[in-house]
């Protein structure tokens, strides 16, 4: 199926297959109207895109937080795990949305209100999540830098 996309005010279309597009119940907070999206993966970047199918206007970068955050988890609510048909673990896509900016040093990811798309029954919604000490505005380049910094300073010991 194609999807037009007006991202970046470029207007385009990108094919997208049926196991790729998710039914949002209730919408994304400040876009209920909008239920339909696809997930759109690129090749090499650990970004994705979330499509509006229903406005080519509306397109959300995503991003695993579970990468940039090691530590971050949560439990959802019986309800929600309810309605999404959630049946086993490998079931949930969880992604953060990301705030971009001009200065890419800027760009932040919301740990607050995660989405959670179920792979086998294709349903979705945002989660906000209650009593957490996440931020909406999680510094994506500062954990980058942070992991960076583990990486090699692990990488120091493991030769010395």
């Amino acid at each position: 199926m194609k999807v037009k996309t007006n991202f970046l005010g470029v207007e385009q279309m990108v094919e997208v297959g049926e196991e790729q597009i998710f039914a949002f119940e209730p919408g994304v907070g400040g876009f209920e109207s909008l239920r339909r999206y696809a997930l759109v993966t690129e090749a090499d970047s650990a970004v994705e895109w979330l499509q509006s199918l229903d406005d080519a206007d509306v397109c959300f970068a995503l991003l695993d937080p579970f990468t940039l955050a090691p530590d971050y988890s949560f439990e959802m609510a019986d309800v929600d795990v309810e309605a999404l048909g959630m049946a086993e673990p490998t079931d949930v896509i969880v992604r953060g949305i990301l705030t971009l900016h001009e200065d890419p040093r800027q760009i932040t990811m919301n740990l607050v209100a995660p989405l959670v798309l179920c792979r086998r029954t294709h349903l979705a919604r945002q989660v906000i999540l209650q009593g957490v000490d996440y931020s909406m505005r999680y510094p994506v380049f500062t954990a980058i830098d942070a992991m960076d910094e583990a990486e090699e300073e692990h990488r120091l010991q493991a030769s010395a």
